[in-house]
């Protein structure tokens, strides 16, 4: 029997790549979104090898201190987690979770040598995304619910502001349960009162559905509600084109909003230009090539039936069906004169893969064979007593820096004295040398100082409580400098940073964090330096 699981985490920072889990909570209900069982919130113990970000802890009132005094060690946090989402029957969902929520699960797994795709298949388990549903909503039958609206005119689809306009229980924002029932809420909303639309987005959490109506066969149009076409609330009329040459669970359609005849004079390079050159660099006049990817395994809202959206709709919206069904029958003009999948293999072609990148935000880097899949079973239930004497091969180059670090973070007493080197570098290198855009020392101090100013300058009254917040975060990241390297050997990354807190910040900053002589007065890096000499 299937059940759904309500999930939220809040992190210590906005990228899921990068980023710790600091708080996990869920709630399970049965298909009928009737709650079963008892809520579950978890917080997760600081990693040693990272820092939290400022501003989310402002956002989130979560400290480094809260988590180590009240958090679960890691792995415990991992299993704890899988047990969860891999609950046979379960449907993992979340607001934004596809995009945020799932890849923080994800890369979690990963850096802790666990399958981090299994929970979304094995024992038929799935994942669902409702915002996919309450755009879809937004765009299809604006009529269900009240939408709230940013300065500038545009829908809101925060999940607060979604809350309050509908008037749904959501005592605080980013507190992840309090996330949790506001997302059940918007979920029931939207079953009640349009349950043939609830139903079908929840069930394009079926990729081979998801498949079915893009129509990749029969090569018909589709409507697709995602994040781009703002001026039509995200709803698009989209022709299939082609399976993505690398990734075969996508969809490379063309929005027909525009004349598909401007391929038949496109070299690829030109394409990649017009698809991949990033916002910030693109010249005035740029116009992005009206072509996407849509994953069929990350629930889109997608519909073969054209017919779901209303002419009055459409109308409003400035969606001008007779013209992106005219040009659906160029399309397929076009595609007898040009070679799209040769065109698409050109366009899609994998750069190669940056070396230096790390091996714990590679995850994407690609899929692990059979054999070290089964020597990463075989480690996971290994006695730590025997992690030292542990040597694995591992065929893949990404796993040989995971399995340290994993060693390092949960059985550190198991590392040999080379290995303990090899991490004490790490963290020197990541958290003061900034490696691979880590965030550093340097960074959360200037964060600190910045968010203490703009504190201070605000009209509103001080907030005590924020001042707190800032007061642990920069205490944290002190103790984590008076660790790694007391005598800051190395610059900070922007040298004003530190200075300007210890005449600007109201906190108190041990000296002993920034110059003292701890352990023997030689810093963690010095000492692998010593040894290696």
């Amino acid at each position: 029997m299937n059940t759904m699981l309500f999930f939220d985490y809040e992190t210590t920072g906005l990228v899921p790549a990068r980023e710790r889990p600091a708080q996990f909570a869920c709630v399970r209900t049965d298909m009928n979104l009737e709650i079963v069982g008892q809520p579950t919130t978890l917080y997760c113990k600081p990693a040693p090898d990272h820092l939290f970000d400022a501003g989310a802890c402002l956002a989130t009132g979560i400290t480094p201190q809260v988590c180590a005094e009240v958090g679960l060690p890691e792995l415990q946090f991992v299993r704890e987690v899988c047990r969860e989402l891999g609950t046979p029957g379960t449907v993992g969902a979340g607001y934004n979770s596809v995009a945020f929520d799932d890849e923080v699960t994800r890369f979690m797994l990963w850096r802790n040598l666990v399958d981090p795709y299994e929970r979304e298949w094995k024992n038929d388990c799935s994942r669902w995304d409702v915002m996919m549903a309450v755009r879809a909503t937004y765009a299809l039958r604006p009529e269900t619910m009240e939408w709230p609206r940013e300065d500038d005119g545009r829908v809101s689809f925060a999940l607060e502001r979604l809350s309050s306009a509908n008037q749904l229980l959501h005592e605080s924002a980013h507190d992840a349960l309090s996330d949790v029932y506001a997302t059940i809420g918007l979920a029931r909303l939207i079953m009640e009162r349009q349950p043939h639309l609830y139903a079908h987005c929840l069930a394009m959490r079926n990729k081979n559905l998801a498949m079915q109506e893009m129509g990749l066969e029969r090569r018909q149009p589709f409507i697709h509600v995602g994040y781009g076409a703002a001026a039509t609330a995200g709803l698009r009329i989209m022709f299939p084109l082609a399976a993505h040459p690398i990734n075969r669970n996508e969809v490379v359609a063309w929005d027909l909003a525009h004349d598909p005849r401007e391929l038949l004079d496109m070299d690829a390079e030109t394409a990649r230009k017009r698809l991949f050159t990033r916002v910030k660099d693109r010249p005035e006049g740029f116009q992005r090539l009206p072509l996407d990817s849509i994953a069929a395994n990350q629930s889109p809202a997608v519909f073969a039936n054209l017919d779901v959206v209303s002419g009055q709709r459409a109308t409003e919206l400035g969606l001008d069906v007779d013209a992106a069904m005219e040009n659906a029958a160029t399309m397929a003009r076009v595609l007898q004169a040009v070679d799209v999948d040769r065109l698409l293999q050109v366009l899609f072609a994998r750069d190669s893969l940056d070396g230096e990148a790390d091996a714990e935000v590679a995850l994407y880097a690609g899929l692990l064979g059979n054999t070290d899949r089964r020597t990463l079973d075989q480690l996971r239930i290994l006695d730590p007593r025997g992690f030292s004497a542990a040597r694995p091969e591992f065929d893949d180059p990404r796993l040989a820096t995971l399995w340290l670090r994993y060693k390092a973070r949960h059985y550190p007493d198991a590392l040999s004295p080379r290995e303990l080197d090899k991490w004490e570098e790490h963290r020197f290198d990541k958290l003061i040398m900034g490696t691979d855009g880590s965030r550093t020392v340097a960074m959360v101090r200037e964060d600190v100082v910045r968010y203490w100013r703009a504190l201070v300058a605000s009209s509103d009254l001080i907030d005590p409580g924020k001042l707190r917040i800032l007061d642990d975060v920069l205490a944290h990241a002190n103790g984590i400098a008076a660790e790694i390297d007391p005598y800051e050997t190395v610059a900070p990354a922007r040298p004003d940073a530190a200075p300007a807190l210890a005449t600007v910040s109201p906190f108190a900053v041990q000296p002993d964090m920034f110059g003292g002589a701890g352990d023997g007065g030689m810093s963690p890096r010095r000492r692998a330096i010593a040894r290696r000499a």
